[in-house]
């Protein structure tokens, strides 16, 4: 199955479900907390497994291609920017030697349901609020795990395809400008693609456009523009792309949406 760069997605989530479904390979460039309160979890980061208990703690940086199997425990997901104040040089700047944090307190555990029942509570400032915990959550947290300076020679070239790619999709691209400036041969990234993301480069980048687009289509921009905005050089091409891959057209997908 192809890996998706998620855009839908910003600012502070935060869901307290019941059971865990299946979430395919997918990158994003905020952070991401998963919490296996009820029992075992299976997830992956950056194609390698993860085993999570009970009570065990999954941290997301950007950028990471991650995923996890369905399972029938209770779980709770937090999102947020990676520029959260006091912590923006954390998830910019850092990575973790192990993703995985064994079995948190109840004080924790605690901070965790505050952020989920704030978030779904339709105060006006929830938001806020759960911002809030979610920077208790991490001070509890980060000086559990080892951290170390991230680098570009020492990130993976998966990290630096995700990273590049989302930092130009909405730019002309293509993938012997991507080789070029990444140091590989185009037929190496074509390769990779095809055995690791399961997709084709120009899927991958139109994948990204599109939900990027997605997005957009909730707020009262005019169509047009999100079309250029999002790297389309034409209606014409935003048009039979977008309804490729949803079966809609981008005026269908905004007028059910609303």
């Amino acid at each position: 199955m192809a890996v998706v760069y998620e855009t839908r997605w910003n600012g502070i989530h935060a869901w307290h479900r019941q059971k865990a479904g299946f979430m395919q390979q997918h990158a994003h460039d905020y952070v991401e907390m998963l919490y296996a309160r009820g029992g075992e979890w299976i997830c992956y980061i950056n194609f390698k497994e993860y085993k999570l208990n009970k009570g065990d703690v999954l941290l997301v940086f950007p950028g990471q291609i991650h995923s996890h199997e369905a399972a029938d425990i209770e779980n709770i997901a937090l999102l947020f920017p990676k520029n959260l104040p006091i912590f923006d040089g954390v998830f910019c700047n850092m990575l973790p030697k192990s993703p995985v944090i064994c079995g948190i307190d109840e004080e924790t555990d605690s901070l965790f349901y505050k952020a989920t029942d704030t978030y779904e509570s339709g105060n006006i400032y929830y938001k806020g609020m759960a911002q809030g915990y979610i920077s208790l959550i991490l001070g509890n947290l980060l000086p559990r795990i080892e951290l170390y300076a991230a680098s570009k020679t020492e990130a993976t070239i998966e990290e630096r395809l995700i990273e590049y790619c989302s930092a130009h999709y909405k730019e002309p691209i293509s993938l012997t400008s991507v080789a070029e400036e990444l140091g590989y041969s185009a037929t190496h990234l074509s390769h990779l693609f095809s055995d690791k993301f399961k997709t084709g480069f120009s899927q991958f980048i139109s994948t990204m456009r599109i939900e990027d687009a997605k997005k957009m289509l909730r707020g009262d921009k005019k169509i047009t523009q999100i079309a250029l905005d999002c790297g389309f050089g034409s209606m014409r091409n935003f048009n039979r792309v977008f309804k490729e891959a949803t079966g809609k057209t981008p005026s269908e997908y905004r007028s059910i949406k609303q």
